[in-house]
């Protein structure tokens, strides 16, 4: 498409916070393909504290808490005046195709899967279909005929990440310790890990010098306290329940983090954090590979399970996650090249 330097760029994203981080690259190849236009995201209030981090966006709105479903009335009040040159959507419903419409843009890209195509001008083939989602995202770009490959990338600028030092030394932050992140949630129960290994490896880290951030959603705050448990609290940071935005802006300050296939864990790798994930029922081939980040998962026949094991492993052992031990954890930090032996601060 012909690209001029006072284009408007709409891009429309929702689901969870995972989708979100997911939809980065794609920000990055529309960023580098149309180097002189504003690029207007707009999502839902979680998404947007993501989005807050991402150099490739101008603009930020939001439609309001994950929890509600905006009308696409409302989407449009909440991107405020003015027309739209090229609006794009992995959203895949005719609803957001409407809303790529009634923004007012006369290219109009999404995936074409369903009766949506009709509303759009530039059409992504939904199959083949491609397990790493950041690969399917970029289907939206080809579309336009742009390049792709551009990284998943979050910037926590120096004004966000001296308030988070703030609000860590309020919370017991010593600054000469190493500070490893731990996200204790993980939406599906089946993506959590035991908490025996968790209070475990938290045990570990506290005896070599490290404090531990717990990071989460408020609903894990009761999980997060058992984690702490018996273990001396100057070991243990607990931030579950923060904003996503203050949790972006303290992970930003961490050494390494301990994540689980979760949203907060992959915008954690999105800001370049040496990060350990733990995949149990699903695919981790559903994730790009990155130098700084080990996927850690068990050679089990029966996995990845997907979504038939999202309330209960399937099969009732779990091993999955239980085989999945803290010393196993500590070796891919190693491996990252954490000193978890010796641990200094970042």
């Amino acid at each position: 498409m012909e690209r001029r330097g006072s284009e408007r760029v709409l891009i429309f994203l929702k689901g969870g916070i995972g989708d979100v981080v997911f939809a980065l690259p794609l920000l990055g190849d529309l960023r580098a393909g149309l180097p002189g236009a504003e690029l207007v995201a707009l999502s839902h209030d979680q998404g947007a504290d993501v989005l807050r981090y991402a150099p490739a966006v101008d603009t930020v709105r939001s439609t309001g808490p994950m929890s509600t479903r905006a009308s696409v009335a409302a989407s449009l009040q909440a991107l405020g005046p003015g027309r739209f040159d090229l609006a794009v959507t992995p959203v895949r419903s005719a609803r957001a195709a409407w809303l790529l419409l009634r923004s007012g843009a006369r290219a109009r890209v999404g995936f074409g899967g369903g009766p949506e195509r009709l509303l759009l001008t530039h059409v992504a083939p939904a199959r083949p279909f491609e397990v790493v989602f950041s690969r399917r995202f970029e289907r939206l770009a080809t579309a336009l005929g742009l390049p792709t490959g551009a990284p998943a990338r979050l910037v926590v600028e120096d004004d966000a990440r001296e308030e988070a030092r703030l609000r860590l030394a309020a919370s017991g932050r010593a600054d000469a310790r190493a500070l490893i992140a731990l996200h204790v949630g993980g939406g599906w129960p089946t993506k959590r890990w035991p908490l025996a290994h968790c209070r475990a490896l938290v045990h570990h880290l506290g005896e070599r010098g490290a404090q531990v951030l717990l990071v989460g959603g408020a609903e894990d705050r009761p999980r997060a306290r058992e984690i702490a448990a018996g273990v001396p609290a100057s070991a243990v940071l607990d931030r579950t329940g923060a904003s996503v935005a203050e949790t972006l802006a303290d992970l930003s300050l961490a050494s390494a983090a301990v994540g689980l296939d979760s949203g907060l864990s992959h915008a954690g790798v999105a800001l370049g954090l040496p990060t350990v994930l733990l995949f149990g029922p699903n695919d981790p081939e559903s994730v790009a590979p990155v130098p700084h980040a080990r996927l850690l998962t068990q050679p089990l026949p029966c996995r990845p399970c997907n979504r038939a094991g999202k309330e209960r492993c399937p099969r009732g052992h779990h091993r999955c996650m239980v085989d999945t031990t803290h010393h196993q954890v500590l070796a891919a930090l190693g491996a990252l090249g954490v000193p978890v032996a010796s641990l200094t601060a970042r």
